[in-house]
Order: C-alpha cells, then structure tokens, then sequence
C-alpha cells in the first residue's frame, strides 16, 4: 500500500501513558539509493526545488543548501522516497513519499520519525519500538539528504541518552499485563472485566504485536459459524482426536481442549467489544475437507485498528497502558508474584506492586540468536521486531521451569529479502508453482511439491532440509508462464498465503518473471544452467545424484505417476532437456513459540510442577499444546492468545481479588 504521510501528522486517538527503552535494532539497515549522477561515494538528491543559497549560521553540519531532496532508500519490503526541505541551513521538514511498508507495523514510524527528527534537528533519532528497520530507512535518508545538500550528517549526531530520567515511580495494580498483542490485550481487558485494576504494558508503541500480521483465529461454536450452520457439526473433542492424531499426543492435549473449548466463546466476546471478523471455514486448498473453524478479522486493512478499539475501551473504564514501556523484570517471594518492573523510553523506571502477571509477550521469533540456537541455523521470521523471549527469561529468573519451543513453520520463500504476502516476490513463484521440483543440498527430491498447497506442511518439510533447499523450473515452463500465467501449466488453483491473497497469476501472463530470475542469477540467489550438470555446477550440488534424481522425475512425468510421494498426476510436468533454473529457497516461520513453562491451567510452573502464584502465560510464549511444528488446524495460534489471554485475565483478576 503506497501513501505519503507529512511530518505534521500524528496518531489520532493513540493512548500512550508511557513510553519505553529502544530494543536492540534488527540485523537489516537501510541503503540510500543514488538517483542522479554525484560526485564518488556522496548521497543524491533526486530532486532539489526551490530557491538554494549557503545557509548562515548552521549549528551542525557545515554551510548546507536550502532546497528540497528526494532521496530513495530500502525500508522493509521495498524502496522509499524520503522528502527533506533545508531550510536555513537547518532540517525544516521531512516527508514520506511513495512506500511499500506494512501498514501494521510501519505507520508508527511514518507518522512519528519525521516529526521526531524536525523537532530534534538531526536524523539521529531513538527508532520507534516494533518498526527499527523502516525507522533506520527514515534516518538513513535525512542523512542522505544532509550529504547531498553539502553537509556532514555526522556533525548531526547528538547524544539522544543525554537527557534519560532516572527517576522511579512507584505504581500500583491488581493484575498487570506484559504486551499488549492478541493474548494481552485480551487478558487486560478481560480482568478488568472481572473486576480487577489493570495496568498493560507495551514494549512497541502500538498495540497487536504479531497478530496484525496473522490472518485471524480458529473458533469452535461461534455464533458466526451458527449462522453458517457449521456449529454442531464437530466437537471440541472431535478436533482434539485430529490434534492428537497429528502430533502423536507428544503435547499437553487438556491444554489444547481447555483453550480451544471456549474459543467459540471468546470469538463471540471480541464482536460484543469490538473487534470484527468474516467466518471463513477454511483457507488453504489443502484443508478443504477438515474442520470450519477458521475466522478472519473482517477488515484485514484494519488490524490494527481493531486492538486500538479494545485498547480504548480498556482505557475508557480507567485501565491504564504504557506503550513503549517493556517489563524487565518480575518480583517475586515465595513463588508468589509481588511486581513488576519496566523501563520507559524517556528512562523512567516503573516499580508496580500488584498480585498477578500475565505474560503476552509474543515468543521469541525477533531473537535471532535464540532462534539459530533453537533451531540450528539462521530462519526467516515474520515480526514486529519486539518478540525477543522477555516472557521466557523474565519468568526463568524467578524459578520458572524452562518450556518447550517449536518454529511457526508456515510457508517458503526466496532469498529476496521481501517476505511473503508482505511485498510483490517475482522469483518466490517459482517456488509455489506445484509443477517445479523440489530439491535438497543432497540433490534428492524430498516431498511432493503440491504440497505447498498446506503452507504449514511444506514448510515443516523445507526446514528439515536446513536453512534452504532448491525449486527448480525449466525454461519451457517460463515461456509458458509469460505467454500464459499458471493455468498454462494446468494449474488452476493458486497457493493462498493470507486470506484471500493468491500467491500468482492463474490466467494472466508472468511478464515480469524472467527478468526477475535472470537478476536472481546476477545476485546469487537463483541458478541456471543450459543442461543438469551445468546446473549442479552452478549450485554446488552432486552432478550426478541431481542427474539421477531429475531422469527419475521426468520418467514420472511421462507415466504420469509419482511413485514415490504421490503428486497430483497433473502437476506432473516433465522438465525436459533445456535450459534450467533453480531459485534457492527456505522455510518461514510465522514466529518462535514457546519458552515459559505452564500447566494445563496456563500457569507459570517450575520444573517440578509447582505453581508460581500468580503467574499467567498464554500466546505464543507458550508451546506446550504443541509437538514440533505448527498444526494443520488454520488459525490455532491465534486462538492460543485469544481465547488463552482471556482465560489468564480471568484467573488472574479472580486470584488478586482473593
């Protein structure tokens, strides 16, 4: 979604009682673009308008020249045009242009950073918690500009911790709630419903963590599936019988059943305060025939804004939140919660005393270290940048247990650093094309490549491989694909990612895959090779196993059966000897679960059992429902938090009352 955002605008309506610490900056950092021809090594304005003199008397920066400068970086999932105007030797304004970001997560920074930087006078800015990288990109320009006006954006730098209070304030609360995503907005809302005085704390400083990335959660008798006469026609028991089945009971089945048996129920609660969604049923192809449980927020434009409405409503009946505001520890004596503490932005400490804790701080999938020491090698997560495990080593530092962790395997994509369903991915459609072959490092063929059609299987199945395997396409089928779009191929059902957003073209022509392949090949991400063996060369795999493992295939394809794996006899297309590409490819994962230890009551437990009094955790800080990947039951996480977050809220609000 493109949009262009003045400096001037502010978040209408936004409820920020607090502020908080800047987490650490994520790996990516943005690259100013050079648009004109410049001078070796210098920044370009892409544009400069107005009348231009020497500025006198500027404090930073040397003489610069006052105009207005275009300058094009990479934010998150694409290029952004970052205005700034010089005037008088000093930043007068900074606009947002044309941009790709996810709304969700980058608004904040596009509405805050511009005003942030003119206000301060430097690009040298804290970055909005949850949105670091499209913060960097908005630095990353002004600095641009700075450069192209004549300047030193270096002589800009100022000490942005000079200032940080060190004062503490003593608060006081019944229940508080760490992250306000699905399970604690939910938790917040619901113990205040149940009587209790609430405080929800917020690491970033907008409210829905990974849930505005999701696409909704899965529900058991809603009054939404009443009317689409699905309620009755399974159990709560009957889903468990299937969960159990898929992870070989290796999870806390009373877990699953207590969460998912008042899902219905919480769906229902959300619509009575606010919060909309569309029955769905299911999603991917792949689930046709399972269980109807699936529902999607009805405006998936408006995420975000559906938190902010509980928030408001939260706040309206005298609930208190801190946005930007993480917990950084728990008090505790005698296995009984007696605080919390958190750190603002402006540095002020926050010393609450209440009786319980809900945990919701959304796993641990923005902790890149903690993910390869979990996983085994580097993975491609989606987030906001705030999931970093804090509700796992908060809660291990007071006696808690360790608990189990998986990956939210969910989907493939390509090394183009545009994660799916997030940006516009030419070469990641090589991938889901169920006619490309899948290989691994091995060269061997490793599951059906129609399996993509369950994002969460092919994904599960990707990862076994390690960190990336191979789909390989031949140049007959990207002829095809431009004259033709996927139906060329006979494929007539696209792979859905997110509600209702198909992964290609069925009937339209692929007029901009090969040139993205072929500049795939120029980056190092895809590989081509005029016959096998030139192929493998080119990938670094055994020529002769690949040789072996793609005769096979195509010796499938002419007796249109897959002996081995099954595939659809219509996705059976023979590769040929021409020409052939292989996009190096990796598993995503939707996020790293797990880390706080709980029963089946969603409390915080120790490694013997024992109950930490108090303590409350649910969402995707807990695993313990789970065996090792994510399930195929479409929208289960998202129950997890906010059906879960309620049960907390409640248990919470009813034990600090006595």
């Amino acid at each position: 979604m493109k949009r262009k955002i003045i400096s001037t605008v502010l978040i209408a309506g936004m409820v920020m009682t607090g502020c908080a610490a800047t987490g650490t900056p994520e790996a990516t950092t943005a690259s100013t673009t050079e648009t004109a021809t410049a001078a070796a090594g210098e920044t370009t304005a892409a544009a400069e308008t107005g009348e231009e003199t020497q500025a006198d008397g500027a404090e930073a920066g040397g003489d610069l020249k006052d105009g207005s400068y275009d300058i094009t970086v990479d934010g998150r999932n694409g290029k952004m045009t970052v205005t700034t105007v010089i005037k008088d030797g000093a930043i007068a304004e900074v606009t947002i242009g044309d941009n790709t970001e996810t709304p969700e997560v980058a608004t904040t920074a596009l509405e805050q950073l511009p005003k942030a930087i003119v206000d301060a006078g430097t690009p040298f800015v804290d970055a909005v918690t949850g949105a670091t990288i499209t913060s960097d990109a908005i630095m990353e320009a002004v600095k641009g500009a700075i450069t192209a006006a004549g300047g030193n954006p270096d002589s800009f730098s100022k000490d942005t911790g000079a200032n940080k209070s060190t004062e503490v304030k003593e608060l006081e609360a019944d229940v508080v709630v760490v992250g306000a995503g699905a399970t604690g907005v939910s938790a917040a809302l619901t113990a205040q419903q149940n009587g209790a005085n609430v405080i929800l704390l917020e690491k970033a400083a907008t409210p829905g963590g990974v849930s505005i990335i999701a696409g909704g959660p899965m529900g058991i008798d809603s009054k939404d599936q009443q009317e689409a006469g699905v309620a009755g026609t399974f159990t709560t028991a009957d889903v468990l019988k299937y969960w159990q089945d898929y992870n070989c009971w290796m999870d806390d089945g009373q877990l699953f059943y207590n969460i998912s048996n008042r899902s219905g129920e919480t769906i229902d609660w959300l619509e009575e305060n606010g919060m909309e969604f569309t029955f769905m049923g299911t999603e991917q192809a792949a689930h046709a025939d399972g269980f109807q449980t699936y529902h999607i927020y009805k405006d998936q434009e408006n995420k975000a804004g559906y938190y902010t409405t509980l928030i408001d409503k939260f706040t309206e009946a005298g609930g208190q939140v801190y946005f930007e505001t993480p917990a950084t520890e728990l008090k505790a004596e005698n296995d009984a919660i007696t605080g919390v503490i958190a750190t603002a932005k402006d540095g002020t400490t926050y010393d609450i005393s209440c009786k319980a804790v809900v945990l919701g701080t959304g796993g641990f999938g923005a902790n890149a270290e903690m993910i390869e020491e979990e996983v085994g090698f580097p993975l491609e997560t989606f987030t906001t940048g705030t999931q970093t495990g804090d509700g796992a080593t908060m809660s291990r530092a007071i006696g808690a247990g360790k608990g189990k962790t998986i990956q939210q395997y969910h989907g493939v994509t390509s090394y183009s650093g545009i994660q799916t369903g997030q940006g516009k991915d030419e070469i990641a459609k090589a991938i889901y094309m169920p006619t490309s072959v899948w290989v691994n490092r091995r060269a061997a063929r490793f599951c059906p490549e129609d399996l993509n059609y369950d994002t969460a299987l092919c994904s599960n199945a990707a990862a076994t491989q390690g960190e990336y395997f191979y789909s390989i396409i031949s140049e007959d089928m990207v002829k095809a694909l431009e004259e033709g779009g996927a139906k060329a191929l006979d494929v007539d059902t696209a792979v859905a990612y997110e509600p209702t957003i198909p992964m290609f073209s069925i009937d339209e022509g692929w007029t901009e895959f090969r040139a993205a392949l072929e500049d795939g090949v120029s980056k190092g991400i895809v590989f081509k090779g005029a016959n096998v063996s030139e192929l493998a060369a080119n990938m670094g795999i055994d020529a002769e196993t690949l040789e072996k493992t793609l005769a096979d295939y195509n010796a499938s394809c002419e007796n249109g059966v897959d002996p081995v794996y099954g595939k659809a006899s219509k996705y059976l297309k023979s590769l040929g000897d021409g020409t052939l590409y292989a996009v190096k490819a990796r598993p995503v994962s939707l996020g790293g679960i797990g880390g706080v230890l709980v029963n089946s009551n969603l409390q915080v437990i120790k490694d013997d059992g024992t109950v930490i009094k108090g303590l409350y955790a649910a969402g995707n800080d807990v695993a313990e429902m789970f065996n090792n990947s994510y399930p195929l039951v479409e929208g289960v996480t998202m129950m997890n938090a906010l059906s879960g977050g309620r049960i907390c809220g409640e248990e919470a609000a009813n034990y600090a009352k006595g």
